[in-house]
Formats: C-alpha cells, sequence, structure tokens
C-alpha cells in the first residue's frame, strides 16, 4: 500500500478549496475527520477520511515540474470517462467517479474525486495466495476483461479522440500512432533504443492488425498486480485500478494477456491465443509494452532492475518479430 502523510505536515494550502470541492458531492451532515497525502504516484492522490466513515480519494494533476510522457497528459479524463461509462453498466470492482473537473476551476488542477477502494495489491499478497486462490482471482479477472470489452465504440484511438470524432476507422492506424507517440517519447530524453528496427519490424507486421474491426474498451493495464487489489483477509477481488490506461482497440492488448493463464482464457470465454495473426498480435503489443517500461524509467525515479528486465524483453520479442515471415500479396498490372 501507498505510504501516506498527513496533510498538515506537508505544506498544502488546500483545506478551504477543498471544503468547496466536498460541499459539491457531500451531505451537509457529512464532514471531513482526516486528509491524508498518499505517495509514490504520478498524481497527487490524497485520502478523505469523512465522519460516517467512509473514505474518498482526490487526484489531481501531477506537479507542474513533472516531465510527463504525451499520452499522459490525458490520464485524469481518461479515467474519469472510464469509470463513468463502467457504472453506469454496473461493472463490479470498479470505484464510482464522485466529481470531476476538467477545467482547473477549484484546485487550480484538473482533479477527480472517486470512492477509495481499501485492500492489498496482488503484488504484495501474490506469495501468499494457494493456487485455488489464484486460480479463482484470474478468472474473474478474465470475467471482468470480458464485461469491460462489451463496451464499444465506432472508431478506434484514445477516449478523447474518440469523443471530440477524431477516431479513425483502421486498428492498425489507431495502434501505430500510439506505438510512435511512445518512440517520440524515447527520442525525447535519448533513450537507447534501435529505433529504426523497431519502426520496421512494427510497420511489416502491422497489416494483421486490419483483422480487427471493432473498436472494443481495453484497459491496457488490466491484470498490472499493482493494479489489483485484494481483501487483505480474505485475499478475495476488492477491486481494479489502473483505468487510465483505456483505448477503443483490441481487447486483446490488455497486459492480462501478455502470458494469460488457463483460468484467465476461461473466464473470459476465449480460446487460447494460439493462431499465427493472434501470436503477431501478441508480439506487436508486447513491443510496445516494453519501450513503455524502459522510456518511463527516463521520466521518473529510474529503476535499473525494471529496464534491463524490460530491455531483455524487447530483444527477446525483436528477435522472434523478425523470424516472422510475412506473405505479401501483389497485383499483376
Amino acid at each position: 500500500m501507498s505510504p501516506v502523510r498527513d496533510l498538515a505536515l506537508i505544506g498544502l494550502e488546500v483545506p478551504n478549496k477543498l471544503s468547496v470541492v466536498l460541499g459539491r458531492i457531500l451531505p451537509s451532515t457529512v464532514y471531513v475527520r482526516s486528509v491524508q497525502c498518499l505517495e509514490g504516484h504520478l498524481h497527487s492522490h490524497r485520502l478523505i477520511t469523512l465522519s460516517n466513515g467512509a473514505r474518498i480519494l482526490l487526484k489531481s494533476s501531477p506537479r507542474p515540474t513533472t516531465r510527463l510522457l504525451r499520452r499522459e497528459q490525458f490520464l485524469l479524463g481518461t479515467e474519469a470517462r472510464v469509470l463513468r461509462l463502467l457504472r453506469q453498466s454496473a461493472v463490479p470492482f470498479v470505484p464510482s467517479l464522485l466529481y470531476y473537473d476538467p477545467q482547473d476551476t477549484l484546485l487550480g488542477s484538473a482533479f477527480l474525486v472517486r470512492q477509495y477502494i481499501h485492500g492489498s495489491t496482488l503484488q504484495e499478497l501474490e506469495s501468499r495466495l494457494t493456487a485455488e486462490d489464484r486460480r479463482e482471482l484470474d478468472q474473474q479477472l478474465g470475467l471482468l476483461v470480458n464485461m469491460i470489452g462489451q463496451h464499444t465504440a465506432n472508431s478506434f484511438g484514445t477516449l478523447e479522440q474518440v469523443a471530440l470524432g477524431s477516431g479513425t476507422r483502421s486498428w492498425r492506424e489507431a495502434f501505430l500512432v500510439h506505438f510512435e507517440s511512445i518512440l517520440r517519447d524515447s527520442e525525447d530524453v535519448f533513450v537507447h533504443l534501435p529505433y529504426a528496427e523497431i519502426r520496421h519490424q512494427v510497420g511489416r507486421l502491422s497489416p494483421v492488425l486490419d483483422e480487427i474491426t471493432s473498436p472494443r474498451l481495453v484497459i491496457c493495464d488490466f491484470g498490472r498486480p499493482s493494479a489489483v487489489l485484494l481483501d487483505p483477509v480474505s485475499k478475495q477481488l476488492a477491486g481494479i485500478a489502473g483505468f487510465d490506461s483505456a483505448l477503443w482497440g483490441d481487447v486483446y492488448m490488455g497486459g492480462i494477456f501478455e502470458d494469460p493463464s488457463p483460468a484467465v482464457l476461461d473466464g473470459f470465454a476465449s480460446r487460447d491465443i494460439d493462431c499465427e495473426p493472434d501470436l503477431i498480435r501478441q508480439l506487436l503489443y508486447a513491443c510496445y509494452r516494453s519501450i513503455h517500461n524502459i522510456t518511463v524509467q527516463y521520466y521518473r525515479e529510474r529503476n535499473s532492475v525494471a529496464e534491463i528486465e524490460a530491455r531483455r524483453r524487447l530483444t527477446r520479442v525483436l528477435t522472434e518479430m523478425a523470424a516472422i515471415e510475412v506473405v505479401e500479396t501483389r497485383v499483376d498490372v
């Protein structure tokens, strides 16, 4: 769980502004008992405990001096859109969105307020789960991915692009734009990568993405151990996080499908990912994730172990991509 600090100890001058925000969403009989700052997040997280015992989370923009990846500039808006959408369709284990202000009018930066989910992360509890605990959890996660993926749109792209009518009819086009964005983030901070080889292999294999014709809601970080919350006693699923990584695309881009267990596929009601087009798409998505995991180390406090592992993964993926022969169809004129 995230370390906490009392708000009064960190010099945040927000009590009056905070009371205005909370006055819009809470009954007049409910008041704030305490506010704590949760550390270790890109965005500012404030855990608010109310007089009725409920706890809510206020999430606001990163500090102005924080350098962001291109996609990270829209994370709060993406999360708000996803939470609204999923609560309308009663998807379980999703926190309720209580308020979202994209205009910086109250706190001086964009923010949202949502239900706080109490629990320990899968990352913290994984070693304590029995094989049966893990099988049941994976099956639940597979079912949730299926429920989330039932939401469809009329075009591919980020949630903001599609909402503004600037999405694309082609998943290949949307993915290549998404991929190029993370490559440019890497180039901006001079990350050493084989850019020419990456662009060549991705461009060469990308036609397989044309088989995806229905834009479905996919949470790219879904299943990440730090974004799965469990009850620390029962070890049952308590909630999920990471909604800001969502886009309209191929549901199999979710990280949970990179190496899915049989229980995940059973919960998702899916066949194994074993035909060549499926495997090629998974390589494309794994290539993106590896580059993202490398690049983010240059924008945050660097974790050399995580970077080395991501680089090894990228090397393996590029080797597998290079070994694939693509038969090009030529039309004689």
